[in-house]
């Protein structure tokens, strides 16, 4: 609204090529950390398709609100500022290793910038309040139904003992692989319809809010590692495939949950 993304846009040119795109890639990452969604919409923008895939990837990747209510509400709750700002550390270096990677395998040629300098102006605030509006009832009438259709859903299948099928399959896994228990498992699916869905599953299947009652902090920090980094939610593979194709919504979708059992794993190898 005031015209400085355009200027954020030149000043982070260099910056940007070295993962393969130009300057203008600033403006989905910078809006991931609100949601991904509308990031993933204004990847639209950029001028070739090798720009558009880099960006997908690397948008999913960002800690959006919802991801920052999993950091915060496990991490920096239970463990630590410390720890919590640990997670932004690694999930911020595991974007620019992903981004220089992909720079160098990802075909296509790779453009220059040029963009309209708009002019700098005072935001409306009516446009910024109606702005704000429309996150806030994307919440209250999209989140809040799934939060409470997820909780239902749980509890159902806990009353018939499915949950429990389930959870005693995949925990020798989890144990395994992450030193997390079964139900965990069950928080990460439930994390797809919503992020902060996996911390409100998490404290349901656990019996408890107070998660560290139940939960050392090796395996929350853990929990919320793999969370943050994730297969996207629901919403955000929904924009993917309809801005970049089920092919690359698809390398995308692997590429993080692969990502996310592998940082955790060695994670929980590097600290247990």
């Amino acid at each position: 609204d005031s015209g400085y993304m355009t200027r954020a846009a030149f000043l982070a040119d260099n910056a940007m090529h070295r993962v393969g795109m130009h300057g203008g890639a600033v403006i989905p990452l910078t809006l991931a950390f609100g949601c991904n969604v509308p990031a993933i919409m204004s990847v639209r923008l950029l001028h070739s398709r090798r720009e558009r895939i880099i960006a997908s990837f690397l948008v999913t990747m960002v800690p959006c609100s919802a991801r920052t209510v999993i950091i915060a509400g496990i991490v920096a709750g239970f463990v630590g500022i410390g720890a919590a700002f640990s997670v932004y550390a690694i999930v911020f270096a595991l974007i620019v290793l992903t981004g220089l990677v992909l720079s160098r395998i990802t075909p296509g040629e790779q453009f220059g910038m040029i963009m309209e300098m708009v002019p700098l102006r005072r935001p409306d605030t009516r446009l910024v309040m109606r702005k704000a509006w429309m996150r806030l009832s994307e919440f209250l009438f999209i989140a809040m139904p799934l939060l409470l259709v997820g909780s239902v859903v749980l509890g159902l299948l806990e009353f018939f003992g499915i949950m429990a099928i389930f959870e005693g399959f995949v925990e020798p896994y989890t144990m395994a692989l992450l030193g997390l228990p079964g139900y965990s498992a069950t928080a990460l699916i439930f994390g797809i319809l919503r992020k902060e869905m996996a911390f409100e599953t998490l404290a349901i299947l656990a019996g408890t809010a107070d998660l560290g009652a139940v939960l050392s902090s090796l395996q929350l920090y853990i929990f919320a590692v793999v969370t943050v980094l994730f297969i996207p939610c629901l919403a955000t593979i929904t924009v993917l495939l309809r801005e970049v194709g089920s092919r690359i919504t698809l390398a995308v979708t692997i590429y993080t949950v692969a990502l996310g059992l592998f940082i955790g794993g060695l994670m929980y190898r590097i600290l247990a």
